[in-house]
């Protein structure tokens, strides 16, 4: 179940680093955790599933399988830089992020 998933990784690596693959905020974690989260949860279950459902990674079009943190800071890189970037690749992933479906 998506729960156990999200309280595992929330184990092993801590809220605020699961948020941040996750793209969601510490206290959405924390408070999914606790079965208290407020709103629907389609969202985070979704992000869940697409992030740590494949073995622990996250398959980029650009880069092939990555870790989900690895995918976090890219997309988080690729936002700062823009469309600024000179390498051609950069250009690429900052393309291919703006698209993704796993950080919408």
């Amino acid at each position: 179940m998506w729960i156990e998933i999200l309280r595992k990784e929330v184990e092993a690596k801590g809220a605020k680093q699961v948020a941040k693959e996750l793209g969601v905020s510490r206290t959405t974690v924390d408070l999914v955790c606790q079965g208290k989260y407020p709103a629907d949860t389609k969202r985070v279950e979704s992000k869940i599933a697409a992030i740590y459902g494949q073995n622990g990674e996250v398959v980029c079009p650009v880069l092939g399988a990555i870790s989900p943190n690895k995918c976090a800071e890219i997309w988080l890189k690729a936002g700062k830089i823009g469309i600024r970037a000179g390498n051609p690749e950069t250009v690429k992933l900052y393309k291919t992020c703006l698209k993704c479906a796993l950080r919408r």
